[in-house]
């Protein structure tokens, strides 16, 4: 295939340009336009292989112009670009046939590479797709990393293949593992969990085995064990890390044969299921010092999850916090966050992530006194705040911190405060464009259209590369 022809369907004009110059560059030929109408008219007239495109639109979204062209004889791949991602919308284009789904801000290079192998699957098949029903099971966030994870859900739902998720403690990994079985063919079938931590070897292989009368002590009846339950299904092995060396054994046989032994029996029994993991240790590391299989682990990992902190997604702690309020507050009727409020769970550093906050939402409604949240209603101390850490160390600056006082400044317009805010923010974020915008909870589009009118300077190479730049 030699002519390479993307059509680029995006409603804002400056990120439209960046990406058309940024592709053309790369060597494609490169249609672009700002509509769902004039996409249908364009391809049309210039018929071409890959659809690069937004969502939101308006009048007409993204999900719209794929349904129109879907009924093409030869219909064009489709990569959807959007800054305000959900695993809904992830599942909905990879269900409707979208060959992938990239959240804003993208790097070009990254851009090119999934529109390099969207020509390599032209080329080689044909696509299909699963029908999969509408369902966000409770997950929050439209940052980039829960954008990734989103994707990474929709595409591990079409398939049947293991899957090992990773995180730290409190980062949601079995509400991920619900998403993944939900969105599945296995969806009307049980979905069955276990924590291999809380149990010990001997109970643990009892309850995901089963046992027969009599085989120990105490066992006065036939007991199903989860491998029995969750047949058809899918078995969540929370902790899967802390399971004993000679357990592993008999786990690796289960997942690769497809054959278990009760405990006390001596005949195998069948099953089929499809096994999620999770894990807050380092388990390569642990392969490494032999204290898990390496077998199992690849066995396990064929599909890879790993789920970012929270400090490392700090623009979705608002909207996770105002999640669990809305919650609390069907009951107790408080339903607002303070300035002071969101400005301490902003800073905070969250060792315990989304469990923590949730929690400490929960006690916060429970004990406050008022319909709306105050800083003194949250008892933890920002002392490390998520500016002190690796992660964020750059670019979230503790604002309190690092304003000079001034006098009191006379009226000034809205226009006035919006252009000193930009201002002071990519001053501390070192005039690091992106990272400003991240703080800014705007687009580096955004951003840059801000800057020419209120003639804001970007920093010394403000001078816009499309090759490089983050559209």
């Amino acid at each position: 295939m030699k002519e390479r022809k993307l059509l680029l369907v995006e409603d804002d004009e400056l990120t439209r340009l960046l990406v058309h110059k940024g592709l053309e560059q790369l060597g494609y030929q490169v249609s672009s336009v700002g509509s769902v109408p004039e996409a249908l008219c364009a391809f049309h007239q210039n018929p071409v292989q890959v659809v690069l495109s937004d969502i939101e639109m308006k009048p007409v979204s993204g999900f719209e112009l794929l349904k129109q062209f879907s009924g093409q004889v030869k219909p064009p791949l489709f990569i959807f670009m959007t800054g305000r991602g959900s695993l809904t919308s992830a599942c909905d284009a990879i269900s409707m046939g979208a060959f992938d789904y990239l959240g804003k801000p993208v790097q070009i290079e990254q851009l090119r590479a999934v529109i390099e192998r969207a020509f390599v699957e032209l080329e080689m098949s044909p696509r299909n797709s699963v029908p999969i029903e509408e369902s966000d099971l409770g997950l929050v966030g439209r940052s980039p990393q829960m954008v990734e994870v989103y994707r990474n859900v929709a595409r591990a739902s079409r398939c049947d293949s293991n899957v090992l998720i990773c995180g730290e403690s409190g980062t949601g990994k079995e509400l991920i593992a619900r998403a993944i079985h939900g969105h599945s063919s296995r969806k009307n079938n049980r979905f069955v969990t276990v924590n291999c931590g809380a149990l010990t070897e001997t109970l643990l292989e009892s309850e995901l085995f089963g046992h027969l009368k009599g085989s120990f002590t105490g066992a006065i009846s036939n007991k199903k064990g989860l491998f029995e339950e969750a047949n058809g299904g899918t078995l969540f092995l929370d902790e899967i890390g802390d399971i004993s060396p000679g357990l592993q054994v008999k786990l690796l046989r289960v997942i690769q044969e497809g054959e278990y032994k009760p405990v006390g029996s001596v005949e195998n029994r069948r099953t089929n299921i499809r096994v999620i993991t999770a894990t807050h240790r380092n388990l390569p590391l642990m392969v490494q010092e032999e204290k898990f299989r390496e077998d199992l682990f690849y066995r396990l990992k064929v599909l890879y999850l790993q789920l970012p902190p929270l400090r490392e997604r700090v623009e979705d702690i608002v909207p996770l916090a105002q999640y669990f309020l809305a919650k609390r507050a069907q009951a107790d009727r408080k339903c607002v966050l303070s300035p002071e409020a969101i400005e301490k769970i902003m800073a905070y550093h969250w060792p315990g992530n989304i469990r923590e906050l949730e929690h400490c939402i929960e006690r916060a409604v429970v004990m406050s006194q008022s319909c709306t949240l105050y800083a003194d209603d949250f008892l933890f101390s920002p002392q490390t705040s998520v500016s002190d850490c690796k992660s964020h160390k750059e670019w979230v600056p503790t604002l309190k911190q690092q304003e000079e006082p001034h006098p009191e400044s006379p009226l000034i317009s809205l226009e006035e405060l919006e252009k000193r805010h930009i201002q002071k923010i990519v001053r501390l974020a070192h005039f690091n464009k992106t990272r400003a915008a991240q703080v800014l909870g705007i687009d580096r589009a955004t951003l840059y259209r801000k800057a020419e009118r209120y003639g804001i300077n970007l920093g010394p190479n403000e001078a816009v590369n499309p090759a490089a730049v983050e559209i």
